[in-house]
C-alpha cells in the first residue's frame, strides 16, 4: 500500500477521536495509568499463529494454566463490563457446548437459545432512545482460522453499554476453541458488523478479536482480524499509542490478571443481585436515567458533584422500584418515607414514578426550590424523635390511660447563628443559654416527626447517618444504606463486626464501616425481622443494603429493651434538634 493511502486510512480513523468522546478513547486504560510506548510490549512484526489473515498484537510469558484460563474467559464473556466501564453487561442469547466422543470429529451438541432472543434490545423498561445495529442477526459467526481450532462453546451475546442513547447496542459472537496440535486455547469475540465504521466506541475497530493461551510455551497473545475493506496491514500501521492497540494491550492485561486470580484461589468477597435481578435493576436504571438525569444535573443548586449524587440517586431508585414490583400489589398499596432525605433526588424520581410518599431532613436542601410544587409539598424540614422517647411507657400507661408523653424534659444549647455560641456573661461567669422541651412539647411542634407513620409505610434510609440504627426499631418495613457510625443517643461511635452474623460465614471487611453494617443487621435481627442485605451498583464505597420487610414469628425484644442493651438514648433530643443549626453533610 502506499504511503498516501497508508495516510488516509489511519486518519479516518482519528477522525473518531473527537474533542467530545475524549473521555471514552480508552475504556480499559484508566485516567491514572497514561501509557508510554516504550511501556508497551510490541510484536507486531510477528506473523500471528490463527493464520495469515490475523495481525498478531502482543503476546507474554505466563504461569497459569489452561483450566484456569478457561474459567476466568468464561466469567469475562459473561460479564464484558470488567473489560469496559462503557459497557454495562451482556444477555446470553445463544449458547452451544461441544463434548467429542473420540478422537474423531464426532461430537455431542448441548444447545441453549434464549426465548426472549427476537426482543429487541431485551430491555425489560422502555427507553427514549435506543441506538442499535444489527439485533436480528443472532446466528453464531464465524471466521477464517486454522483449520485445526475445534469449538468447544459458542455463543451469541447481546452487549448492552451503559447509555444506550449514545452508544450502540450489538450483537457478538464469542467462541472457546481448541487446538490439540499445538496444545492451546482461543477465544474469539465477533462483532456482527460488517463494516468497521458501525463498530461501538467501545470495542477496537477489527473484524475479530483472538486471545489465544498456548499451554506448551506457556505463553498468552491477542491478534485482530482486519475487515476485509481495511488494508491487510492497518493494525500493524498504528503506533502503541493509538486507542485499538491500547485496548489490545488491556484486554491481554485483564485476561492475565483474571487467570492469575484463578490460579492463587481467589473468590468474589461481594456477591451483588441477591435481592433483585441485575438485568431488571439495569433495565430500570438506563430508563430512569434518560427520564431524570439530565433535568437533575441541569438543574443542581448544590455547591457538590452533580454527577455522583444523581446517579448515584438514581441508581437506588430503580433498585427500590424492582423491589417494591417483587414485594407489594400496586403502587398504590403503600407509601414510602425517606428519612433524611438530603437533596431530595430520590423523592423527587419516586413520586415522579407514581409511587406515593415524602422525604424528611432535619435541613432544606437548595435543590428543593428546582423540584415542582408537588415534589416541594412532599419535602419535609423536620427532625425526626422517635415516638418511644416522648410517649409513655405501656405499663405507665395502663394505669392511667389518660397520659399522652411520658413527662421528661431536655435542655438544648442554644447557639447563635452568627457568634455560633449562646453564652452570656453574669458576675465574670459565662453561663450557656439552653431551651427547655418537655416530652408535650415536642409532640406537639410542627419541626418535629415522631414516626408514627401509616401502617403500610416503608422506610428509606440513604446514608441517613445519625438515624442508621433507628430505622430498624420503628417497625416498619424499610431498607437502610449505612454510612457514619452513630448509636442511639445520636453520637458518633465504633461498632465490632459481628462474624457469623445471621449464619455467614464470610465477611466482607473489617472496618467502622462494616462494623456499623453488621450493627444495623443486629439491631433489625432484636426486633424480629428477617433479614436480606445486598451490595448495591451504586457509585459509592459504601453501598451494603440492610432490607426488612418480613417479621419472624417471635420477636425476643421489645424496643425499651433494646435502648437499654444499647446503653439508652437519653441524648437523642438533645443532639438531633442541633442538627436544624448545623450545616448539612455532603455524602
Amino acid at each position: 500500500m502506499c504511503e498516501s493511502a497508508e495516510n488516509t486510512e489511519n486518519q479516518k480513523f482519528k477522525s473518531k477521536l473527537t474533542k467530545h468522546d475524549a473521555w471514552r478513547t480508552g475504556p480499559h486504560l484508566n485516567s491514572d495509568q497514561t501509557l508510554k510506548p516504550d511501556e508497551i510490549p510490541n510484536i507486531r512484526d510477528k506473523p500471528s499463529v490463527l493464520g495469515e489473515e490475523w495481525c498478531g498484537i502482543f503476546e507474554i510469558e505466563v504461569d497459569f494454566k489452561i483450566q484456569h484460563f478457561m474459567t476466568a474467559m468464561t466469567n469475562l464473556i459473561n460479564s464484558p463490563n470488567i473489560n469496559s466501564t462503557v459497557i454495562l453487561r451482556a444477555d446470553i442469547l445463544r449458547k452451544k457446548k461441544y463434548a467429542y466422543l473420540t478422537e474423531s470429529d464426532d461430537f455431542e451438541i448441548e444447545d441453549y437459545i434464549n426465548p426472549l432472543i427476537d426482543n429487541e434490545p431485551l430491555l425489560t423498561e422502555p427507553c427514549e432512545t435506543v441506538l442499535t445495529r444489527n439485533l436480528n442477526d443472532t446466528e453464531i459467526k464465524q471466521v477464517p482460522l486454522d483449520k485445526n481450532f475445534k469449538p468447544s462453546i459458542e455463543i451469541v451475546r447481546r452487549i448492552i453499554p451503559r447509555n444506550p442513547s449514545k452508544d450502540y447496542i450489538i450483537n457478538q459472537t464469542c467462541l472457546i476453541m481448541n487446538n490439540s496440535k499445538t496444545n492451546s486455547t482461543l477465544v474469539l469475540y465477533t462483532p456482527h458488523i460488517e463494516n468497521p465504521d458501525e463498530i461501538p466506541f467501545y470495542l477496537p475497530p477489527a473484524r475479530s478479536i483472538g486471545i489465544l493461551f498456548n499451554s506448551d510455551n506457556s505463553t498468552l497473545s491477542i491478534s485482530y482480524l482486519p475487515f476485509k475493506s481495511q488494508p491487510i496491514d492497518f493494525f500493524k500501521l498504528m503506533s502503541p499509542s493509538e486507542r485499538p492497540i491500547r485496548i489490545a494491550y488491556r484486554l491481554l492485561g485483564t485476561s492475565k490478571k483474571h487467570s492469575n486470580g484463578v490460579m492463587n484461589g481467589y473468590t468474589k468477597r461481594v456477591n451483588h443481585d441477591q435481592v433483585v435481578p441485575k438485568q431488571l435493576f439495569q433495565d430500570r436504571y438506563i430508563s430512569l436515567k434518560q427520564k431524570y438525569a439530565k433535568f437533575l444535573v441541569d438543574n443542581w443548586n448544590e455547591s457538590t458533584d452533580p454527577r455522583k449524587h444523581v446517579f448515584e440517586d438514581i441508581a437506588i431508585a430503580a433498585f427500590l422500584i424492582e423491589f417494591w414490583i417483587s414485594i407489594y400489589p400496586t403502587k398504590k398499596s403503600f407509601e414510602f418515607r425517606d428519612l433524611g432525605c438530603g437533596n431530595g433526588i430520590l423523592v423527587y424520581i419516586l413520586i415522579m414514578e407514581g409511587y406515593k410518599g415524602e422525604g424528611i431532613d432535619a435541613r432544606s436542601r437548595k435543590s428543593w426550590d428546582s423540584f415542582p410544587e408537588n415534589i416541594k409539598s412532599c419535602l419535609k424540614e423536620q427532625v425526626l424523635i422517635p415516638s418511644v422517647l416522648l410517649r409513655p411507657h405501656p405499663l405507665a400507661y395502663a394505669q392511667n390511660p389518660l397520659l399522652t408523653d411520658n413527662g421528661q424534659e431536655w435542655k438544648v444549647p442554644i447557639y447563635d447563628k452568627v457568634q455560633h455560641q449562646g453564652n452570656i456573661k453574669n458576675s465574670g461567669k459565662t453561663i450557656q443559654l439552653v431551651e427547655c422541651y418537655s416530652s408535650q412539647k415536642l409532640l406537639n411542634e410542627s419541626i418535629v416527626n415522631v414516626a408514627e407513620f401509616p401502617p403500610n409505610t416503608f422506610i428509606i434510609g440513604n446514608h441517613s447517618d445519625e438515624l442508621t440504627c433507628w430505622i430498624p426499631l420503628l417497625g416498619y418495613p424499610f431498607m437502610v444504606l449505612p454510612c457514619c457510625s452513630y448509636n442511639l443517643n445520636g453520637d458518633k461511635t465504633r461498632y465490632p463486626i459481628i462474624k457469623g452474623l445471621n449464619g455467614r460465614l464470610t465477611h466482607e471487611g473489617n472496618s467502622t464501616y462494616q462494623g456499623l453494617v453488621d450493627h444495623a443487621e443486629y439491631l433489625a435481627m432484636m426486633c424480629g425481622w428477617k433479614v436480606e442485605r445486598e451490595m448495591l451498583r451504586i457509585p459509592s464505597t459504601r453501598n451494603s443494603a440492610v432490607i426488612c420487610y418480613q417479621r419472624n414469628e417471635f420477636v425476643n425484644k421489645s424496643i425499651y429493651e433494646i435502648i437499654a442493651m444499647e446503653g439508652g438514648a437519653q441524648r437523642w433530643v438533645e443532639n438531633t434538634m442541633a442538627l436544624m443549626k448545623k450545616k448539612p453533610r455532603d455524602h
